[in-house]
């Protein structure tokens, strides 16, 4: 018991730094991945795991957001409208978890997942066509100004950001990245402000599992430690990545990888 112990002490924030990296550079809070390690590797119960994902997500996203911040590549304005959508999103994710069996909400997620790849997709098509007219250079750190309309569907992105989170116990990250890559930020922007957003989540589905009685605080700090780590490293090797490089890969990147998700959900 001790040794496997031990073990678990060296290995979770190995694969919390790993994780942290990961999301901090690509974007995201790292719920997906944190949920299946736990479950997978560590043999913890998938309510715990979903607890612990969502708590650990809150110290990945605070320091991935301040790093992000200091570099530039946060939109405070966008991001608080999707993380207010967000809060009210994970309260009403876990109202819909308690009353939806899981193979249904598995079956949902994936049909949402593939939803949020048209707009993302439409919009780098768009981008794609207008490259050279206008510099990255010229727009990389500046914020959007949203009216009208445009209010109202980041808000929407934000809430369904915060189902996500609620009913799955991720972070809620697609979502926003596709909310905040169809409104029109440079790639650096959506990473370090869909970041940001996700800490909303985090915040909203802590208060909520506390209350269920769901949290282990060991596994929290183990994981969320070493994710915090690797999430202050990550924004530094973002800078040093050449932005045209990044605005040409990162829509196909996470297009693929959403289509993967999304039907591997539907086909489970």
């Amino acid at each position: 018991m001790i040794e496997m112990l031990d073990i678990h002490l060296i290995l979770l924030p190995l694969f919390g730094f790993i994780i942290g990296l990961l999301v901090s550079t690509l974007g995201g809070g790292g719920g997906g991945l944190y949920v299946p390690v736990l479950i997978l590797i560590f043999g913890v119960t998938p309510q715990v795991a979903v607890a612990t994902s969502l708590a650990s997500v809150l110290p990945t996203t605070a320091v991935g957001a301040f790093s992000h911040y200091r570099q530039g590549n946060v939109d405070i304005r966008t991001g608080l409208i999707l993380g207010i959508g967000g809060i009210i999103g994970t309260l009403i994710g876990a109202y819909i978890a308690n009353n939806i069996p899981s193979i249904i909400l598995s079956k949902i997620l994936g049909i949402f997942t593939l939803v949020m790849v048209i707009p993302m997709a439409a919009s780098a098509l768009k981008r794609r066509k207008n490259t050279g007219e206008d510099k990255g250079d010229k727009d990389k750190n500046e914020s959007l100004r949203l009216t009208g309309p445009k209010r109202i569907i980041a808000s929407f992105f934000g809430v369904a950001s915060g189902i996500m989170a609620g009913v799955f116990g991720i972070s809620g990250t697609p979502p926003v990245i596709a909310g905040l890559y169809s409104l029109g930020l440079p790639a650096a922007m959506v990473v370090g402000t869909s970041v940001f957003v996700l800490i909303f989540n985090s915040v909203a589905g802590i208060g909520g599992f506390y209350l269920l009685g769901r949290l282990d605080l060991t596994l929290i700090i183990l994981l969320g430690g070493g994710s915090a780590v690797g999430a202050f490293i990550g924004p530094l090797i973002l800078k040093k990545i050449d932005p045209n490089t990044l605005e040409k890969s990162y829509a196909p990147i996470l297009v693929t990888t959403m289509l993967i998700l999304g039907l591997a959900l539907l086909l489970a």
